[in-house]
């Protein structure tokens, strides 16, 4: 009996590690930036308002490598970034009835991570009055 308590102790304790913070990321590749789109929320006066800018002609590409670097690439202007993809809490901590969703931590900046029905990645700041920024994969 003494035996089967410290096994069982560490099978409790093994059984309740996670590893949800290890999860595919997805962002990894070169993407196209597309559209932006910009979510103003309505006041009694003013109605919701949405404004789409397309640079599909435009060369903005956003290379997003294993070691966590991003590359801006646009007009031969290049930009370094460091980025993290990670599934977390949007508020930066458990509160009642939030549950972890998939982030982009670019440069300590925080955006919520999406793919389209199209089968665009979306970054997303929408939820603070930003932009949502569309990419197709090249």
């Amino acid at each position: 009996m003494k035996k089967i308590l410290p096994i069982i102790f560490i099978l409790l304790i093994l059984a309740s590690c996670s590893n949800d913070d290890n999860s595919p990321n997805p962002t990894i590749g070169t993407w196209k930036l597309v559209k932006t789109r910009n979510h103003v929320f309505a006041t009694p006066d003013d109605p919701n308002k949405e404004t789409i800018t397309d640079y599909s002609d435009k060369n903005i590409f956003y290379t997003f490598d294993a070691k966590y670097n991003l590359t801006i690439s646009m007009d031969g202007k290049i930009e370094q970034h460091q980025y993290e993809y990670k599934l977390d809490y949007l508020s930066g901590g458990p509160t009642v009835g939030e549950s972890k969703i998939p982030i982009v931590n670019i440069d300590g900046s925080k955006w919520t991570y999406g793919i389209s029905d199209k089968g665009e990645m979306i970054l997303g700041k929408s939820y603070t009055d930003g932009s949502d920024l569309y990419f197709v994969r090249q």
